[in-house]
């Protein structure tokens, strides 16, 4: 092969190996516990406000240290791996996030609590922000946008089981038991991850260091290709990463693609963050809540696997802006829903359905939106200046609620964000990425 272009056309236009497959659905068990250690807490809400005897103020400062340490995972963290590899940051949010895990349950103040969301947070962004490129970096051509939704609906499928699990160890064991399952979960993934994801090839043909024709060729002949000669010329980029990304003719896209991000998520950790406490808050128990965010996050399955199949035949624009629009309509509905818990988990599997598919949507456009040299810096920049803005939506909807604003004002406030996402999204697509 006389390029390292050479070699990537070929993974594009060969059938996915076992390897292949197998790394993307490791990528989806890291979502699906990317999902519940975010949400844990959220499910735990109502019991630890219960327990502590906190208010809502209180609360929602324990709702965002962990989306903070998420921001900073995906900022700080995320772009090391286009330097130190995509399968050695998993491995460092892995380790990361186990023991803020066990830490979060024997938490026995707010300040605990916060300070070792913050810790686990840390892991969570940076996984987050990994798993897209390894999803879209190991698929072929053909099924690049449905692999990067089969990784994306990981997320909701973690928060199925989570708000299921939830309420099974919270009735028998108390709210700790809810983090020390997360703790668990991502001790035995460490060694799942180191015996059978393989480094990126693409990643893998841009070194130059002792012994990278070895590793690039173990890694081929892992995926079912035949091995290099040489490695081929490389290309040495001007500008990678970061300096990519706010480059004059790239921070138009940048720009753009942020701000989309930002409106959406705003709407986004609103739901998630709340959806449980407010159905408590509705006369319902703290199992029943959760119950109720397990139904959103099971119609957020559904809602991805539509997405990545549809944009597999063409129409990711309308679909994605459609789905990210159709969140705001949900949120303002679930606002004017009366406290009943039949037409709660109707209106809240609608939210769940609108908001895992934008999700997938936007992991999709990510995924093609940036190229090799800055996939995983600008996939943790977008989604960690996200993480800002979801860190911020708990805490202004914490202050709202104790300021006496109703779950109708504020969801109302919150959908509008989501609409105001869909539109940005739908009329810039043209100007800031072909069509």
């Amino acid at each position: 092969m006389n390029s390292i272009a050479d070699v990537r056309a070929q993974l594009d236009s060969a059938p996915m190996s076992r390897a292949q497959i197998v790394a993307v659905a490791l990528t989806f068990v890291l979502s699906a516990l990317d999902g519940y250690d975010v949400l844990s807490v959220t499910f735990a809400a109502p019991a630890i406000t219960a327990a502590w005897g906190i208010g809502k103020a209180a609360l929602g400062v324990v709702l965002s240290a962990g989306l903070i340490g998420m921001a900073l995972g995906a900022i700080v963290l995320a772009p090391l791996a286009d330097l130190y590899g995509r399968k050695t940051l998993v491995l460092v949010s892995l380790a990361l996030m186990a023991p803020g895990m066990a830490l979060c349950a024997n938490a026995h103040s707010i300040g605990e609590l916060a300070l070792w969301r913050v810790v686990t947070g840390l892991g969570i962004g940076c996984c987050v922000a990994v798993i897209n490129p390894i999803a879209a970096e190991f698929a072929n051509a053909r099924r690049r946008a449905f692999t990067v939704a089969i990784m994306a609906i990981g997320y909701p499928v973690g928060g199925v089981a989570g708000g299921l699990i939830a309420a099974v160890l919270m009735h028998h064991y108390g709210w700790p038991a809810v983090f020390m399952a997360g703790a668990m979960a991502a001790a035995v993934l460490l060694p799942i991850v180191a015996l059978f994801l393989p480094e990126s090839p693409g990643w893998l043909l841009s070194r130059r260091d002792a012994g990278a024709l070895a590793r690039v060729n173990a890694v081929l002949q892992r995926l079912g290709h035949g091995p290099l000669a040489m490695l081929p010329p490389h290309t040495t980029q001007a500008r990678r990463g970061y300096a990519l990304l706010f480059a004059a003719d790239r921070l138009g896209t940048t720009a753009w693609i942020t701000s989309v991000n930002v409106l959406f998520v705003l709407t986004v950790y609103y739901v998630l963050s709340w959806l449980p406490q407010m159905v408590a808050d509705a006369g319902f128990a703290a199992s029943s809540a959760s119950v109720v965010a397990a139904v959103a996050n099971l119609a957020g399955v559904a809602s991805g696997l539509a997405l990545g199949w549809l944009a597999q035949r063409g129409g990711l624009r309308w679909l994605t802006a459609g789905s990210i629009a159709g969140l705001g309509i949900a949120a303002i509905l679930f606002g004017l829903t009366p406290a009943s818990l039949p037409l709660l988990m109707l209106s809240g599997g609608i939210c769940g359905f609108f908001l895992f598919g934008g999700a997938t949507g936007l992991y999709a456009t990510l995924a093609t939106t940036f190229g090799d040299a800055d996939r995983a810096s600008g996939t943790g920049f977008v989604s960690g200046i996200g993480r800002v803005s979801s860190a911020i939506a708990p805490l202004i909807a914490g202050w709202l609620f104790a300021t006496g604003f109703d779950r109708a004002q504020v969801s109302t406030a919150f959908g509008a964000c989501s609409l105001a996402a869909g539109a940005l999204l739908y009329f810039g697509w043209q100007r800031f990425r072909s069509p």
